[in-house]
């Protein structure tokens, strides 16, 4: 266990394991081929307080924080299916968000809803010609009068037909290359697929997961001054807040997949006799087993110091693009070597180690590709020249 981990801490990740015990893989298996919304352990997690754990205590939260959050992420990502993957938009794009950066009647009126799991979150973020670039998104925004017309185009956007609001990124001023972050704003908008100035087709990808991915199409979308999420053209300042703690939870939900595959593996290779004795005896499979152990609890050490100085308000970016990076890379390795001990079997969906590795797979690119997670260690903490 991380070393800043406390009595409160161990019960958190019991409580979390014996939720995460109660829905096992049939479950997850029949939700993610029916990409349907495992409403039954959303409940589960909102009525055990697991969504508002990061929300203040007068909002209905437990008034914890990211590092708690991850501890969460981690043992549901590591208790099977789907559990880390879920727990990501909501509570960070949505409670994170507003509970940092919003008004007080912005934080009544959603706060409390994210907590008892009434209010469901998605991002829209990522467009077609702006996909690392953020500051490129060409969806705009232009106010007339008290509201703001958009239009733009996003694409995988996850979660969009079950989300009750959005958290949408647009520019409402030209961009500005001599202060590069100013010009966006965040805005919510509610019911995002039954709006009509709102279209969403099915994008085709071999993701296994519960939900579809989006292309989304903006057209006159009105959205009220109200529903700004800080400040007109300081969105990008507010969104890359956030993202921290998207990595710290990716990092999270990485790092849980990736034990569960070793959990899987060591598990198989105790049971699995070949030739008179189990195939866990020999050292062709205790070594890449052992080895990718060791470093993901090196690589839950990073995410931790992560989530704990996100919380004290210090600068976290050099231990957050290391979590992101290593638990990715290190999960993905993970689960390649939990497919490798169970030999056929590990291609089939019985046995779930196929499925974590193209979910761990997945973290390597986003929400940030690894090569832009190298790139701010190389600028920003080695002192080498930009390089892109």
């Amino acid at each position: 266990m991380p070393t800043l981990e406390t009595d409160v801490h161990e019960l958190i990740r019991d409580s979390v394991q014996d939720l995460a015990a109660d829905f096992d893989s049939t479950y997850w298996r029949e939700h993610v081929e029916e990409k349907r919304f495992p409403e039954e352990y959303w409940e589960a997690l909102a009525d055990n307080g697991w969504l508002g754990v990061a929300i203040d205590e007068e909002y209905g939260g437990e008034g914890m924080g990211m590092h708690e959050m991850a501890m969460v992420i981690e043992e549901l990502a590591r208790g099977g299916g789907q559990g880390g993957i879920i727990f990501i938009l909501t509570p960070v794009f949505g409670g994170i968000s507003i509970q940092r950066h919003g008004t007080d009647e912005q934080k009544e009126a959603y706060l409390p809803q994210i907590v008892d799991g009434n209010l469901k979150f998605c991002m829209g973020l990522t467009e077609p010609n702006a996909g690392t670039n953020t500051l490129s998104i060409e969806t705009t925004a232009e106010r007339d009068g008290d509201e703001f017309v958009i239009d733009g185009e996003k694409t995988f956007i996850s979660s969009v037909e079950t989300a009750d609001e959005m958290l949408l990124v647009a520019r409402t001023s030209p961009f500005d290359p001599s202060n590069p972050v100013h010009g966006g704003t965040l805005f919510l908008v509610s019911e995002p697929a039954e709006r009509d100035a709102i279209s969403l087709s099915k994008l085709d990808t071999a993701v296994p997961w519960f939900e579809h991915q989006y292309q989304v199409t903006i057209d006159g979308l009105r959205v009220h001054e109200d529903d700004i999420l800080g400040t007109v053209d300081n969105g990008f300042k507010l969104m890359f807040d956030t993202l921290n703690t998207e990595r710290i939870a990716g990092a999270a939900s990485a790092l849980g997949g990736g034990l569960r595959a070793i959990d899987l593996a060591v598990d198989y290779a105790n049971d699995r006799d070949v030739f008179g004795q189990p195939i866990g005896s020999h050292q062709s499979i205790q070594h890449p087993l052992a080895e990718s152990y060791a470093k993901l609890l090196a690589a839950r050490e990073i995410t931790y110091s992560a989530a704990s100085k996100w919380d004290s308000g210090e600068d976290c970016s050099m231990e957050t693009n290391a979590a992101k990076l290593l638990t990715s890379e290190f999960s993905t390795e993970a689960a390649s070597r939990a497919i490798q001990t169970h030999g056929g079997n590990g291609f089939t969906k019985e046995y779930e180690v196929y499925q974590i590795w193209q979910n761990s797979r997945l973290t390597q690119t986003v929400p940030v590709s690894n090569e832009m997670a190298k790139n701010h260690i190389a600028e920003h903490h080695l002192g080498l020249p930009r390089s892109y």
